[in-house]
């Protein structure tokens, strides 16, 4: 009960939970649901934490939850998979770092992997 006190959920009972959930995109993955104790947040006479509470942990698989966000044409004109150097002026001297795909590690990264993938190509070739 402590914990659910803290979180200040959207919801107040079970049934408006699985209301909120019924009412989510269908065609999202699947819900899990885990059983996870929780230590209470004081000890026992003899060291134990007390009292262990029994908590509903709903979860999805993070991986597919990634493949339907990039599958949806919803958020087409939002993503950005290529890497791009943005500048502020036009002699493109001062560098604008705003999004993930402006940093140098998105650039290097995209680089590396598109030569593995020329270099694993080129080998099978041979």
């Amino acid at each position: 009960m402590q914990t659910q006190q803290r979180t200040k959920l959207s919801y107040t009972t079970n049934s408006s939970f699985l209301d909120k959930i019924d009412s989510l995109p269908t065609k999202a993955p699947g819900w899990t649901c885990d059983i996870v104790d929780s230590p209470g947040d004081w000890l026992t006479d003899d060291g134990e934490w007390m009292p262990v509470e029994k908590l509903e942990l709903w979860r999805r698989d993070p991986l597919e939850c990634i493949k339907e966000l990039m599958g949806n044409p919803t958020f087409i004109d939002a993503m950005q998979f290529a890497p791009e150097r943005v500048y502020t002026d036009g002699e493109r001297q001062n560098r604008q770092y705003d999004e993930m795909w402006t940093c140098d590690w998105w650039w290097n990264t995209q680089v590396r992997h598109t030569c593995t993938v020329y270099m694993i190509l080129s080998n099978r070739r041979l």
